[in-house]
């Protein structure tokens, strides 16, 4: 990943496109079938344990919080693959999704770089739901770029029904450059409207009690929030070259807005916020991959492609060294080679 990061080549794309892929696939039994990973692994096993155990019907996981994870997992529990059968599909929707951001990216071996030390080892094997949520968001900008609108709201459904927070990103594809912004905010009021009806009005009491309210703390927020934060600033220092070259720059400039904004936020409920810039992390992968592009003429892409590895390797050292529960995460296991050893 780090050596393709480094020396893809337009020339090579064709190669270096099947190895994309043999790691897609590589990535996907990596996440989906990790075992004892995570800091929610206990409770999502206790969660299993007590939803299944005395449920009988589908109907009763569609009134279900989440309801696209709990009809995933009953499906799943039934069948006999419990929770690994759930991760790996969930695996599968993350990978789907980050993987047709990348691809449309100048180098999606970079971008991978960048979105492994967090997005990939942190959030796709600790938080299952929104990493789901996370997975269908990513697949819906992609559609974004082919200019389908239509495609993005629906993958935004999907990313709601696993995690609902999702729902806050249905009005996102409206800043999308193109024709059709009346029919797009007629869309994001109806669906938006009628998603939070669905789905989050009887809860919002405890959402807000629990997020805001109750002033949840989440350590180590800030420095996630600035990871954001940093490639919001390279785009708006670097307009005029992303205008130039890609047409995508009314949607990424929202997203930047959206992750300083909740640089502001973290005092008012750490928690929330933190939970948030999940979905504002692609801006990473977006921004760094094509920097050498933005920058080019200016520096040395080889030398910048090897600074923006090497801060990420820093950043995944400080965690895997000195982050709180970093522990959580290691070692890492996987069932196949946990049965047989």
């Amino acid at each position: 990943m780090w050596i393709p990061a480094l020396n893809f080549k337009d020339k090579e794309r064709d190669n270096l496109n099947i190895l994309f892929i043999l790691f897609a696939i590589f990535l996907t039994f990596f996440i989906g079938l990790r075992h004892d990973i995570g800091g929610d692994w206990e409770n999502y096993i206790a969660q299993f344990d007590k939803t299944f155990e005395h449920t009988f019907s589908y109907v009763e996981m569609i009134f279900h919080d989440d309801p696209g994870y709990w009809l995933l997992g009953y499906f799943m529990y039934y069948i006999g693959w419990y929770i690994y059968g759930t991760n790996f599909i969930v695996a599968i929707i993350f990978v789907v999704g980050i993987s047709k951001l990348l691809k449309q990216q100048p180098n999606p071996w970079l971008g991978l770089a960048v979105a492994f030390p967090y997005l990939i080892i942190v959030v796709s094997m600790g938080y299952t739901r929104q990493a789901a949520a996370i997975g269908f968001i990513m697949w819906g900008i992609s559609y974004l770029r082919e200019k389908s609108f239509t495609k993005f709201l629906v993958m935004v459904f999907f990313a709601t029904i696993f995690h609902k927070t999702a729902i806050l990103l249905v009005g996102i594809g409206m800043f999308q450059e193109g024709r059709g912004q009346l029919f797009r905010l007629l869309a994001l009021i109806l669906i938006g409207g009628g998603m939070w009806s669905a789905f989050l009005a009887h809860d919002q009491e405890k959402l807000i009690k629990d997020y805001v309210e109750s002033q949840m703390y989440s350590g180590g927020a800030v420095v996630r929030v600035v990871m954001n934060v940093v490639p919001a600033f390279i785009l708006f220092f670097t307009k005029d070259r992303w205008q130039e070259l890609f047409d995508d720059y009314s949607f990424w400039k929202v997203i930047s807005f959206g992750s300083i904004v909740t640089l502001f936020m973290l005092n008012f409920a750490s928690t929330a916020v933190d939970r948030m810039a999940l979905y504002f992390i692609p801006i990473q992968m977006v921004v760094f991959s094509r920097l050498p592009l933005l920058l080019e003429g200016k520096v040395n892409r080889e030398q910048l492609k090897f600074t923006i590895l090497l801060y990420y390797l820093f950043v995944m050292s400080v965690w895997l060294n000195m982050g709180t529960f970093s522990r959580l995460w290691i070692p890492y296991h996987n069932i196949i080679f946990y049965n047989i050893f």
